[in-house]
C-alpha cells in the first residue's frame, strides 16, 4: 500500500472524481478526509470506504469559502 499511514483531505469526495480518488486512496492505505459541500453525501462516501474496510471521517466542506 503506497499511501500507508498519510492522511489525505479529498474536497469534492462526495460524487464523481471526488469520489473516485477518495476510494483509490483509501484502497491504498491512507485515511481519508471526505470532504464535500453536501453533508449527506460525504457521510455516505465515508461510511462506504470504512465498510470496506478502509478509514475515513466525513466533512462538510464549502471550499470557496475562507
Amino acid at each position: 500500500m503506497r499511501l500507508q499511514d498519510k492522511i489525505a483531505l479529498i474536497t469534492g469526495a462526495g460524487n464523481g472524481i471526488g469520489e473516485a480518488t477518495a476510494r483509490r486512496f483509501a484502497k491504498e492505505g491512507a485515511v481519508v478526509i471526505v470532504a464535500d459541500i453536501n453533508a449527506a453525501s460525504a457521510q455516505r462516501v465515508a461510511a462506504d470506504i470504512s465498510a470496506e474496510g478502509g478509514r475515513a471521517d466525513a466533512r462538510e466542506q464549502d471550499v470557496s469559502d475562507e
